[in-house]
């Protein structure tokens, strides 16, 4: 990756002594503006959200509090539960309704969905009431409307209790939960949840269909979940009961995790052999209560067959500028499930990684869950992962902590905004752990290969819009390889400092892509607006070539050519016989007018070629080089 700073590319033609204009193009295509859309607009006339990115003086998020209580019958896979939402109207509206997402019902039979399930009954409601006195809702699709006859005012609050159960789909069957018999569940969209009122659009409830994740709110939450003695419970926030569900070895163990960076063996195979997984009870049963503050969603892991490994992170700044603090990791896994016995190393380096370079990990603990699924998944402080070599995928989804747990974007509407952030910091992430140092370049490779096939979609799309193989490209693929070009462009300093500025001005808030697209060009300090509009929005190749290459009075003229649409600086080195090197640089202001600009060097240039350190999008690679 460049290191240089580069910023001087965005401006106006600088080094005109070694560049001219060859070849106008008064009808170039130009990128247009990125134009606000009127809600947006309105939302800065009343200091929600300000032009330059960050929050404005006005802006406010509403807020929720979760008492859920839920019984899991493994042997049934059947889950019934109780859900107590108190929902805080923060905003200066007056609300005449509640929305809620039933999510579950992505998979009753007949939904439509962008994924293939076996279908179940859905999630069954019961009795529904408000504030104590019984109400009826309307359900349409995967959404749950309650009018409020009495509308919720600014500042006030109401309580909805909804009772509910649903049949937990087998593995395999339902996208990011399932089961596996009777030894392994994971419970995700697994109650019923606000939808986002947010200052722009006020309640955002599209329908889930599978394909498009989630819009949440910040929320707090107190779960009580009872399962089977014998059955590990994980989830969403700090055990508030361990002396009642864990062994003394386990209680010992975790205190000693959190004194040692090294992995403590909290449940092990013994434990599993000689049932000690957890503690016991007459009733056969234990109640697990956990509590998590400030987060956008939670999960509940429950298996009886899973290892337990523990350690901590060791969390830059969590107390203050220069005031580190800690965070608990755990793994927990089936035996001889492969390289998941370094589970917890990956985990602990990537949140230690992370909070160094975004933003403190903010939470308790971060834990990563083996198996049930493909790939993998995110919850706030949780993750499921598939597969016996879970290094990448466990970097990716804690990387999913920052995007979206703490800055709460829109996954259905821009996925790229999480999954793609998330992409291009897994392979940094993956790089430091690792000591290489060429992952850009393959991402960056990888993206020219999928545009050459012809595949190249737009990233501003509806995550439900797209096909399966289109959607992992422009929201994780393109997206991560963009930002790596504006690494190399920005320079380290500036581009790294635009993301912590961008993280710490949105958490536990709901950015949209102009506060991101705005809050880097105002930290970078410079006028990015054609760079995003040509890289989110449109499907411009970017190609320069070395045209042709000539000596005459004394000089060597190397003429570049720019026979794409998308518009970017080009860096060009020339190596002399005698093995030294120059740069120039063709400025991006040029190509508005332009196809082609002659660059000039000394005399004996052996080799030119295009972007030498592959830090920018050239779809066709074999041209950037000339040799004598």
């Amino acid at each position: 990756m460049l290191h240089r700073h580069l910023l001087a590319l965005l401006a106006p033609l600088a080094a005109a002594w070694t560049t001219a204009l060859v070849a106008q193009a008064p009808g170039r295509v130009l990128p247009y503006p990125i134009d606000l859309p009127e809600p947006f607009v309105a939302a800065v006339q009343k200091g929600t959200r300000t032009l330059t990115g960050r929050p404005g003086p006005n802006h406010w998020t509403n807020t929720a509090h979760y008492e859920l209580r839920a019984t899991l019958d493994p042997v049934a896979a059947r889950l019934t539960g109780r859900a107590v939402m108190t929902y805080h109207n923060r905003s200066p509206e007056r609300l005449d309704q509640l929305v809620v997402h039933l999510y579950q019902d992505l998979m009753k039979g007949g939904a439509q969905r962008t994924r293939t399930v076996v279908p179940t009954p859905g999630l069954e409601l019961g009795a529904l009431q408000l504030d104590g006195a019984p109400v009826r809702g309307t359900v349409r699709d995967t959404r749950l409307y309650v009018r409020l006859p009495q509308g919720l005012a600014p500042g006030a609050k109401t309580t909805l209790t909804v009772d509910y159960a649903f049949a937990v789909p087998k593995a395999g069957t339902a996208p990011r939960m399932g089961h596996d018999g009777d030894a392994v569940f994971y419970l995700g969209y697994w109650y019923p949840q606000f939808a986002v009122y947010d200052d722009v659009l006020g309640w955002v409830a599209d329908p889930h269909r599978g394909n498009g994740e989630f819009y949440m709110g910040y929320a707090d939450y107190d779960l009580f979940v009872t399962a089977p003695v014998g059955y590990l419970v994980r989830a969403t926030g700090e055990l508030q009961n361990p002396d009642a569900v864990l062994t003394e070895k386990a209680r010992q163990a975790l205190a000693e995790a959190a004194r040692s960076h090294d992995i403590v063996h909290v449940v092990d195979k013994d434990d599993l052999a000689a049932g000690r997984a957890t503690a016991t009870d007459p009733s056969g049963a234990l109640t697990w209560h956990f509590r998590a503050a400030n987060v956008r969603d939670a999960a509940v892991s429950v298996a009886k067959s899973y290892l337990w490994d523990a350690t901590h992170a060791v969390v830059a700044d969590k107390e203050g500028p220069g005031k580190s603090g800690t965070c608990m990791i755990h793994a927990v896994y089936r035996p001889n499930t492969g390289d998941w016995v370094r589970a917890a190393k990956y985990a602990q380096h990537t949140i230690e990684y992370m909070s160094r370079m975004v933003h403190p990990y903010p939470w308790p603990h971060m834990t990563a869950c083996e198996g049930i699924i493909g790939g993998g998944m995110e919850y706030p402080m949780m993750t499921i992962c598939g597969g016996r070599q879970p290094a990448g995928v466990i970097a990716h989804e804690l990387i999913h902590m920052w995007f979206p747990m703490l800055v709460g974007n829109n996954e259905k509407r821009y996925a790229w905004q999480d999954e793609g952030f998330t992409s291009f910091w897994t392979t940094l992430c993956r790089d430091d752990f690792t000591g290489g140092s060429n992952g850009p370049k393959r991402d960056i490779a990888g993206y020219a290969n999928t545009v050459r096939r012809g595949a190249d979609v737009s990233c501003m799309r509806h995550a439900d819009a797209y096909g399966e193989d289109n959607f992992q490209f422009a929201a994780y693929g393109k997206p991560a390889a963009m930002l790596h070009q504006l690494r190399a462009l920005l320079g380290d300093a500036t581009f790294f400092a635009a993301f912590r500025r961008y993280a710490a001005d949105w958490a536990y808030k709901h950015p949209y892509p102009y506060d991101f697209f705005r809050s880097f060009a105002d930290a970078a300090g410079t006028d990015l607006e054609s760079y995003f509009r040509t890289w989110c929005f449109e499907t411009w190749q970017l190609d320069h070539a070395v045209g042709a290459v000539a000596e005459r009075d004394g000089q060597t003229q190397v003429t570049i050519e720019d026979r794409g649409r998308a518009m970017h600086p080009a860096e060009v080195e020339a190596t002399y016989a005698d093995g030294r090197t120059e740069r120039r640089i063709v400025p991006v202001d040029l190509w508005r007018t332009a196809v082609s600009a002659v660059v000039t060097f000394g005399p004996g240039v052996v080799k030119v070629e295009i972007d030498p350190e592959q830090g920018s999008l050239d779809v066709q690679r074999q041209n950037n080089v000339w040799q004598k």
